[in-house]
């Protein structure tokens, strides 16, 4: 029983920090909806340094990984595989565009950052 409860707790710690993408536009509006959140588009490319810090780095640490999934349904669109859904623009990469249950851009922001600055700057949306 002890080694059952350690292995849960391992579990546990090596899956903090992690963020859940969606990768469809109306399952994560659905999901949005179910859970009473908002939801966070994020359009990125694979060889977008920036990008890649963002998810690589940034998004793994724990106060920003729990603030956006506490707030936020998170879908992740690549800039080579999907298209953003009609109505949107991107001056940038990558670019976070927070969207009503609805679908109704509310905010954008533009780059990414370090963690807790990226934080600070969700925390100013709200």
């Amino acid at each position: 029983m002890r080694y059952l409860i350690i292995m849960i707790l391992l579990g546990l710690s090596l899956t903090a920090g992690e963020l859940r993408f969606e990768h469809d536009f109306k399952t994560a509006l659905q999901k949005a909806k179910e859970q009473k959140k908002e939801v966070m588009m994020i359009y990125s490319a694979v060889w977008c340094p920036e990008c890649s810090y963002m998810k690589e780095v940034a998004f793994k640490d724990k106060a920003l990984s729990e603030y956006i999934q506490t707030h936020y349904v998170v879908l992740s669109l690549d800039i080579e595989k999907d298209k953003l859904p009609e109505g949107f623009d991107y001056p940038g990469l990558p670019t976070f565009f927070f969207l009503d249950d609805n679908g109704k851009e509310q905010h954008k922001v533009i780059g990414g950052d370090k963690a807790g600055k990226f934080l600070k700057r969700l925390e100013a949306l709200r």
